[in-house]
Formats: C-alpha cells, sequence, structure tokens
C-alpha cells in the first residue's frame, strides 16, 4: 500500500467515525425519550412499540420531542441544532461537496482535519448526552447492565419488532379478560384485522404474546355488542394511569386507573345497567 492508498483508507475511517458518533448521539436522544416514559410505569410491550415508533422518526423529529421534555439546557440545545445540521451535511452532502478535495492529493488532508474537528465536537455532545442518559437511568433505577447482557447473549443484534400503527377510530370484534404470566387478569382487545391489543399508559398497546384460549374470561357486560365501531384507542390523556376508553357503543367505556409505577392497573366495563371488573 502506497502513501496515497494510506491516506483515502484515513479518509473513509475517519469519515466512518464520525458516522458511527453520529448514530451514537441520535440513538441517545432516542433512549433518552424511551427513558423518559418510565415515569409512565410502561410496559414491555409498549416499550418495544415506543422504539419502534421513535426509530422511525426522523432526527427533526425526535430533536422536537426532546425540546418537549426539557432536560437539556439552552446552550446544550444549540449543540444539539449544530449537531443536527452538521450531521444531514455528513449523511446527505459530504462526498459531493468535498469532491475536489479529495480528488487532489495536495488537499486531502483537509479532509482530515475537517472530519477530526467534527468527531471532537459529536464526542463533546455525546458525553452530554450519555450524562443526561444517567440522570434518568438512577431516577428510575435501570438495571442497564443486565439489558446488556440479556442483548449479548443472544449472539446476534435481534431485528427490531415492528407493530401496526392504529388508526383514530378502530373497530373491536372481542374484548375479554385475560390471565397473563403474572397472574392477573388485563383487557384483551381484539381489532378488526385480528391483531390483540392491552391497556397502557396511551391507551391500547400491542400484545405481542400468544393467547391462550383457556385464559380467556369472557365479559358478560358486552356479550353481543359486536363489532364496537367508532372506537379510539389512543385517547386524549390528562392524568397518565386515570382516564376512560369509550368504546361508543349503547354508552359503555372502559375506566383504567392505577395509584402509582408500581401499583396493579385496575380497570372495569361500565354501563348505565351493569359494572364488571
Amino acid at each position: 500500500m502506497d502513501e496515497q492508498d494510506y491516506i483515502v483508507r484515513e479518509i473513509f475511517a475517519y469519515y466512518g467515525r464520525a458516522m458511527y458518533l453520529a448514530q451514537v448521539i441520535e440513538k441517545g436522544i432516542l433512549s433518552i425519550l424511551l427513558f423518559n416514559q418510565q415515569k409512565f410505569g410502561i410496559t414491555k410491550t409498549r416499550y418495544d412499540e415506543f422504539l419502534y415508533e421513535k426509530s422511525s422518526m426522523t432526527f427533526g423529529q425526535l430533536k422536537r420531542e426532546i425540546k418537549e421534555i426539557r432536560c437539556f439546557s439552552e446552550s446544550e440545545l444549540d449543540f444539539i441544532d449544530k449537531f443536527h445540521e452538521k450531521r444531514d451535511f455528513l449523511a446527505h452532502s459530504y462526498w459531493w461537496e468535498r469532491t475536489v478535495e479529495f480528488c487532489d492529493e495536495n488537499l486531502q488532508t483537509k479532509l482530515l482535519n475537517e472530519l477530526d474537528e467534527l468527531t471532537v465536537f459529536f464526542n463533546m455532545l455525546n458525553g452530554i448526552v450519555e450524562n443526561k442518559s444517567k440522570l434518568f437511568i438512577e431516577g428510575y433505577d435501570l438495571d442497564l447492565e443486565k439489558i446488556s447482557k440479556d442483548i449479548l447473549a443472544q449472539g446476534e443484534t435481534v431485528p427490531l419488532e415492528t407493530f401496526r400503527n392504529l388508526k383514530k377510530n378502530e373497530i373491536v370484534i372481542d374484548l375479554f379478560a385475560y390471565k397473563n404470566t403474572e397472574n392477573t387478569q388485563i383487557p384483551i382487545f381484539q381489532l378488526e384485522d385480528s391483531s390483540f391489543w392491552t391497556v397502557c399508559e396511551i391507551g391500547l398497546t400491542q400484545y405481542k404474546f400468544k393467547v391462550i384460549p383457556e385464559n380467556k374470561i369472557n365479559l358478560k357486560a358486552i356479550e353481543g355488542l359486536y363489532p364496537i365501531n367508532q372506537f379510539n384507542p389512543r385517547p386524549n390523556i390528562i392524568n397518565p394511569w386515570n382516564y376512560e376508553l369509550d368504546l361508543k357503543r349503547k354508552g359503555l367505556k372502559m375506566v383504567i386507573s392505577r395509584e402509582n409505577n408500581t401499583s396493579p392497573m385496575i380497570w372495569k366495563i361500565i354501563n348505565t345497567l351493569i359494572t364488571n371488573t
């Protein structure tokens, strides 16, 4: 390998390092959004669903959401804005706008210096993001070491699980109480596409586990009412764990409450004549 080959290899290596750090920062901010959901006592399936939702967002969308939870100072938000600009430049325009510098052997060291400066900036911002993450990790007592061991024990990177997007109105074809693995009774909704859903801190979340028929408990209060149309699976919720899912049929409602993030969920099906738990 001659000197020119070595320099070209270094340019690509420096670029790869910068892009790696850019992804680390982006996923670090995504993780803060996920950690922030812990204050609602987020369920495992909702966590996976939330991860899928946020992973499909652009960085601009993530940036708007991270500003809303107000965990970064104004100066730190300025760094994030600068990062957004530099990250997009690297991902979409870098080789186009640096064609001359890359092709001219006398200018190639400018690329190395530029990419090195970007790496220094990204490392600085990544340190800020990591420190913010630690506050959430400590505040919600998250065991990241165990999570990391569980992931590594898989022997390969597990593909991101996909979830269906809910529409504003859905059709319920079945609703029943269900004895889950914690030996508690949770409500399970079966929607028109035969997918299963249960309640979480924002309405419904997709239930990904196998539904065992013998663990189902029919609800007499809603027998003969299917299909239930115009059901809103993501209602407006002011106080987490204290809200109503309106089934839009004969005054039927589901009321969900919870004292705190660790207490059991309480839910009731209500109509004007019958109340079942």
